[in-house]
């Protein structure tokens, strides 16, 4: 498991680069990113670079947290694990962003049912793989997020 020393460790590096990678998957999410957002495995938040979000970062990581306020300083951050229940009430956020932080997790179920509870009945939960795939079959978590879309088309 990837624990906060793991990721404390990762972060300590330089990672403030914004590139054309950030850019294609900012473009690819935008169209989903409403209102207040709330980033769980936010990590240093250079995707947010120069860009006006309501944005509420988390991250079980302090180093990543020390790097995202550096990177976006308009952004509000909380250390977490965000395999445990947030202290955050029921339906508040617009948006519930997961860019690239399923990839590492076995088991998305917990992540997943945490972020519906926190996102408002109308919202959306916005999620992307950096890291490759990993044997997962998107499919049986629908039933925890509602409908699953890709640039914009469901599926069903």
């Amino acid at each position: 498991m990837y624990d906060g020393a793991y990721w404390d460790k990762v972060w300590s590096r330089p990672y403030g680069r914004y590139n054309r990678h950030h850019q294609a998957i900012w473009e690819a999410v935008l169209p989903f990113l409403k209102g207040k957002v709330l980033d769980l495995g936010c990590g240093p938040c250079v995707i947010y670079q120069g860009k006006d979000i309501d944005m509420l970062g988390v991250d079980i990581s302090h180093k990543a947290l020390e790097e995202a306020a550096k990177n976006y300083p308009k952004g509000k951050y909380m250390q977490w694990d965000i395999t445990v229940r947030l202290p955050i009430p029921d339906a508040v956020y617009d948006t519930v962003a997961l860019f690239g932080v399923l990839d590492y997790y076995e088991d998305w179920d917990k992540i997943l049912k945490e972020a519906r509870r926190v996102k408002k009945p109308d919202g959306h939960i916005v999620a992307t793989l950096l890291n490759g795939y990993n044997g997962h079959d998107w499919t049986k978590y629908k039933h925890l997020t509602g409908n699953w879309y890709l640039y914009g088309e469901e599926i069903n």
